[in-house]
């Protein structure tokens, strides 16, 4: 007797790893010659970055360096900042992980900064580092049997395979001039930089990924009493990554991360510090899903032989929608106590965010920590931080089963209006991107065994009469008496896989 099974594959992105760090930071930091004597620091804060990522030899090891920003007010007033790179290397094992792609994002923690003397500073702080391994995993699925007189209960499905992952770390380098109009650099005070992906194209076996890098510069102009100034650069974003698997009618998503900035003043031709020589890191991360569409098996068994089965729970996604779009939100900080009669600078220094699918819309609901460098009425300078709640909607499309989506969000920009007496009306652009899934999960038969040294025993009867409840599956019947479905149904006249009503049915043998 020939017994044979038929499969396709299933393939998948797994979370094979993930891991929460934490990286101690301790600097004692002493101002330059050049730099004035501190009277009050306004603001200190740890600017992480992660550079470079590598997973091998069952361990995963992220390296950055965070920026320690102290913006403080000197002697007479005047705003200075100072900052210091302070390089980190973290490593974590991960067993039976030998590769992957890594994604790792790091935050600040804490810190805190204590004043020695008007040039020294005690900074102490932590690094959160959040770290995860992805593979491609492939499950085998049976999706049919033939010989040994076995019954299969099918169902076809139309899911998305997962076709192809891959992820590039690069660089964007320009040098870039101020605007006319603006006085030349005597002291960078802050840089932030968003990557904004415009368009995905697949071509054979490669991703094409367009965009823009927005980069916004707060810096100190020459003069003593000079208010802080804000330019903003672009860059555009040309990539290709390759991808093993693209091609027509498969769907990508794609995500771009700023790793880090690196911002340095330059003179020009007539020596004013009015060049800005900028680096940046992105990371892109790209996924593919490639329709599959085959049958699988629910249940099993043989007219012939005892059967042993092997089930398992298998997980199927479908890419329903894909959502690539810009919200603006609104909020009010709450100021109160402080006297702001100017505002110098806003900014975003932390972000979170949740998306789900709820009653067929996208959700994703955050938090915007804003950054406030003010004046008060006497022009003294002073910094605050404040959150603000962001909220966004879209109606998407669904299928059948439970709804999900991967979604990626960032802030590309802020903007305000002091509208009273400490009165703020904050702006925050976001920058969303977002995959819509429908998904289910079946019980599955993943191996199918016959003992052909157990032929099961035959009634001498070629029919047996069986009184039926409604509701009944003909499957179940047909499995009870190890006949088989179309037999029952061609017997009975049965169109139906479940009875609608009590009946006697005959069964015939096989």
């Amino acid at each position: 007797m020939e017994f044979t099974t038929g499969k396709t594959d299933l393939n998948a992105r797994s979370c094979v790893y993930s891991t929460a760090l934490e990286q101690p930071v301790d600097c004692d930091v002493t101002l330059p010659e050049y730099f004035p004597d501190l009277v009050r620091v306004l603001k200190c804060a740890l600017m992480p970055s992660v550079t470079a990522v590598q997973c091998g030899g069952e361990s995963v090891r992220a390296e950055g360096a965070a920026v320690l920003s102290v913006l403080y007010v000197s002697e007479g007033g005047a705003l200075r900042c100072y900052e210091q790179r302070v390089p980190f290397s973290v490593r974590a094992d991960c067993p039976g992980v030998a590769e992957g792609h890594v994604r790792a994002d790091a935050k600040c923690a804490y810190v805190n900064c204590r004043v020695v003397s008007p040039r020294r500073m005690d900074v102490h702080g932590s690094l959160n580092l959040s770290v995860s391994v992805y593979e491609k995993t492939v499950r085998p699925l049976l999706c049919g049997c033939t010989g040994g007189g076995v019954q299969m209960q099918k169902k076809h499905i139309c899911a998305s395979g997962l076709a192809g992952l891959a992820e590039k770390l690069f660089s964007l380098g320009e040098t870039l001039e101020l605007g006319a109009s603006k006085p030349s650099i005597a002291q960078l005070v802050r840089s932030e930089a968003v990557a904004l992906l415009e368009d995905v194209k697949l071509v054979s076996g490669k991703a094409l990924l367009k965009g823009e890098l927005i980069l916004r510069t707060l810096y100190l102009p020459e003069g003593e009493a000079a208010r802080p100034e804000r330019m903003e650069h672009s860059m555009p974003i040309n990539q290709i990554i390759e991808l093993a698997g693209a091609e027509p009618g498969c769907t990508v998503t794609a995500a771009l991360d700023v790793c880090g900035v690196e911002l340095a003043a330059k003179t020009d031709a007539s020596g004013a510090l009015r060049l800005l020589d900028a680096r940046v890191s992105v990371s892109a991360h790209v996924a593919l899903y490639a329709p599959l569409e085959t049958d699988v098996v629910l249940d099993a068994y043989s007219t012939g032989f005892e059967t042993k089965l092997r089930y398992t729970d298998t997980a199927f996604r479908t890419v329903c929608d894909g959502v690539r779009d810009t919200a603006l939100c609104r909020g009010a900080p709450d100021l109160s106590g402080i006297s702001v009669s100017e505002v110098l600078d806003l900014s975003c220094t932390d972000f979170s965010y949740a998306a789900k699918v709820e009653n067929g819309e996208l959700v994703l609901t955050g938090r915007a920590q804003l950054g406030i460098l003010y004046a008060d009425a006497e022009g003294a300078p002073g910094y605050v931080e404040r959150g603000v709640d962001v909220a966004y909607r879209r109606a998407v499309t669904t299928g059948a089963g439970e709804m999900s989506c991967e979604a990626h969000a960032a802030v590309s920009g802020t903007g305000f209006v002091l509208t009273g007496d400490s009165q703020l009306d904050a702006r925050v652009e976001l920058d969303i991107s977002a995959t819509v899934f429908s998904g289910e999960t079946l019980r599955l038969v993943e191996e199918v065994a016959l003992d052909t040294q157990k032929p099961l025993s035959r009634t001498a009867a070629a029919l047996t009469i069986y009184f039926a409840d409604a509701g009944e599956s003909v499957w179940e019947i047909a499995r009870r008496y190890s006949t088989t479905v179309e037999a029952v149904k061609a017997e009975n006249g049965l169109k139906s896989d479940v009875l609608d009503g009590d009946c006697k049915l005959l069964i015939p043998s096989v």
